[in-house]
């Protein structure tokens, strides 16, 4: 029998990885485990995490210099003006189309895309092609529409062939986002996807541990904190059934929020 080569290192940390990446969070138990032997007799008291004594708000990393344009701006149109003469970002000279926020008077919330992806280039639009689909079905589950929404992207530009982008880019482009949420004021903030996470939480930030729970932080030109729920990214449903679980746990916690609004303002 010929042996079997043995995996490297690197070749075992990649298998590892795309496991977590695929949501998996447990392995098989020789053992036989009763689960049900661990269920107490009596329910623990439910903890509303909207009414939750919150956490300190988390601060935004520094931005790179911001242009005088883009810091004057004082509307949706002259910071698009603005970034479209910035030298220092390469993508806006290689992308077909610029993807432009989305400002809805009142809207519910700000919804934030990823990089933009092949059909979003293409048609200038936000969650465009398949993406968008999907995000419309997620939408409808919340009893929502897209068009009731401010929507922003985490980057305006798709890098050339779909590459990723690099950590000088988005420190490039975190100043736009940052206006962006400022000039709208949105009650709330919904990313989908890492990278509008990373751009407002740090290079660090880790999409599987931070999805689903509710974060505050401080936009600069804010006077109060703004809540943040990072989710998944509708493209990424595809990728394993614990996606698509996730996907819809986080659903939940975003209609819990509606809904507890809704109930305030019928109140008053």
């Amino acid at each position: 029998m010929t042996p079997q080569p043995v995996p490297s290192r690197a070749e075992l940390l990649a298998a590892l990885q795309l496991q977590y990446d695929w949501g998996v969070d447990e392995v098989l138990s020789e053992e036989t485990i009763d689960r049900l032997s661990d269920v107490p007799r009596s329910l623990p008291a439910r903890v509303d995490a909207l009414h939750a004594r919150p956490a300190l708000p988390r601060e935004v990393p520094s931005p790179a210099p911001v242009s005088p344009g883009v810091e004057q701006a004082r509307d949706l149109p002259s910071l698009i003006r603005a970034s479209e003469t910035l030298d220092d970002l390469f993508l806006a000279r290689t992308a077909t189309h610029r993807l432009k926020p989305v400002f809805v008077e009142a809207a519910r919330f700000m919804l934030i895309g990823e990089t933009p992806d092949a059909d979003e280039d293409r048609s200038g639009e936000l969650f465009a092609g398949r993406a968008g689909e999907l995000l419309d079905r997620m939408l409808a589950t919340a009893g929502l529409e897209r068009s009731v929404l401010s929507m922003a992207p985490a980057v305006p530009w798709r890098p050339p062939g779909g590459r990723g982008v690099t950590d000088q880019e988005m420190r490039s482009c975190r100043p736009l986002l940052l206006k962006t949420i400022a000039l709208c004021q949105p009650p709330f903030l919904v990313t989908m996807g890492v990278t509008p996470l990373r751009l407002l939480l740090g290079d660090q930030a880790m999409l599987n541990r931070l999805r689903g729970k509710w974060t505050e932080i401080r936009i600069p030109e804010l006077d109060a904190p703004v809540a943040l729920l990072p989710m998944r990214h509708p493209l990424q449903l595809a990728a394993s059934p614990a996606a698509r679980r996730n996907a819809w746990q986080d659903l939940l916690v975003l209609m819990e929020r509606l809904s507890a609004e809704n109930t305030e303002l019928n109140k008053s």
